[in-house]
């Protein structure tokens, strides 16, 4: 059982307000000792929760950084950063502290039979332990202690991208989406590769994302990074999904914040649309409704819905397009759900003013007024045009 022995705010920064009497802290998140009976050992761990948290209801995905106390504060802030311009879901980001170096060593790779592994990395072999108690006690311990949803996310760097793919291929249920950043799968003469080549051969379905980055130390087409590429891309079970970066200008230290970045947009891409005319030309509204139901349940949001401003992107775009009819259609397909904003209403009626369709001018201009009884500009065109 994993027990909490102490909490506290963990501090990142302060500002000072005109003077230096007037200081705030700016507060990230929490730090949590927990006490784990597998690994026998306290634990620490940074966990932030996404704003307006405390006032809500809402269930979030959770991000799970391993060597926590490197990449939580960035990457924290990119989560909030994502989701604040609508690319991604709020999430709640826990960042797992990796202790010492011996520590890290020991709980983030399988044992290896290489000599030079165990010459220079050795107490190694506890991933299963380590396993067991990410499975077994501490996401317990998160789902217990916050409003969750059921979508994790696991982010590894060297070793912590070994241990990342450890797990998926042990325990695939665990997590729903990886992201992996220079992962050290030459440990152990490249095994894990090998595992995971048959891992992914012989599972018929697997709803997963995995995003893997490679800097520009991780070599050219040989090397084992490319070699877990190869057998990514061979894979087949059905609902999987990955997608190889090599980010030549970053080296292995650096490779963390633009996977983490880089991953979460490539896992989230279903959660917006960047298309919305080619969307709306493989099968109208109805195709973009459903592109939203699918990526709401493949990410823990299955009462997901098309959101408001996604139908006002459609409109622009359309408009933008010249296709004046079908964003007319667009628009007014479902006002009870999505009342059409009174800009765009006014945009409908410019596009057929400028048709020389006044008659229809008028109509959009007036339902333009009702929206926004403020549209002095409405009132006047349509007073001009009935006035011809």
């Amino acid at each position: 059982m994993v027990i909490p022995r102490s909490g506290r705010i963990w501090v990142l920064a302060a500002f000072a307000a005109g003077s230096a009497a007037a200081q705030s802290p700016v507060v990230v998140g929490q730090t949590i000792s927990l006490h784990s009976g597998i690994l026998k050992e306290d634990r620490l761990l940074f966990v932030a929760k996404p704003a307006g948290y405390e006032d809500g209801k809402e269930g979030y995905p959770v991000l799970y950084l391993l060597d926590g106390e490197t990449h939580f504060p960035y990457a924290s802030g990119m989560a909030a950063f994502l989701a604040a311009s609508d690319r991604m879901p709020n999430m709640i980001v826990v960042g797992i502290a990796s202790g010492t170096g011996e520590q890290r060593t020991r709980d983030l790779t399988p044992p290896s039979t290489a000599e030079l592994d165990n010459r220079f990395s050795p107490g190694n072999g506890g991933a299963e332990r380590f396993l067991a108690f990410v499975a077994g006690e501490l996401i317990p311990f998160v789902e217990r202690s916050y409003r969750t949803r059921p979508y994790r996310i696991l982010f590894g760097h060297s070793f912590g991208g070994l241990f990342a793919v450890y797990s998926l291929i042990h325990r695939p249920a665990l997590f729903q989406a990886y992201l992996l950043a220079d992962p050290s799968v030459h440990w152990n003469n490249g095994r894990v590769n090998v595992e995971a080549q048959e891992f992914l051969r012989t599972t018929k379905t697997l709803q997963a994302d995995v995003y893997l980055a490679g800097s520009g130390d991780s070599g050219g087409p040989s090397t084992p990074l490319r070699s877990l590429s190869d057998r990514l891309e061979k894979a087949t079970p059905a609902g999987f999904r990955w997608k190889f970066d090599w980010i030549q200008k970053d080296d292995h230290a650096s490779i963390p914040l633009p996977a983490i970045y880089n991953g979460l947009e490539n896992i989230f891409e279903d959660w917006r649309l960047s298309d919305p005319v080619e969307w709306f030309d493989r099968g109208g509204l109805p195709a973009i409704h459903q592109r939203f139901r699918d990526a709401g349940l493949r990410h823990g949001y299955p009462e997901r819905t098309t959101p408001p401003f996604t139908i006002s992107l459609v409109v622009a775009a359309l408009l933008r397009a010249g296709r004046l009819e079908d964003a007319v259609k667009v628009l007014l397909d479902d006002p009870k759900t999505y009342p059409p904003p009174w800009n765009q209403l006014d945009a409908v009626a410019r596009g057929y003013e400028a048709r020389g369709d006044t008659e229809r001018a008028v109509r959009y201009y007036r339902q333009s007024l009702e929206r926004n009884p403020g549209n002095d500009f409405a009132r006047k065109k349509i007073a001009e045009l009935e006035s011809r």
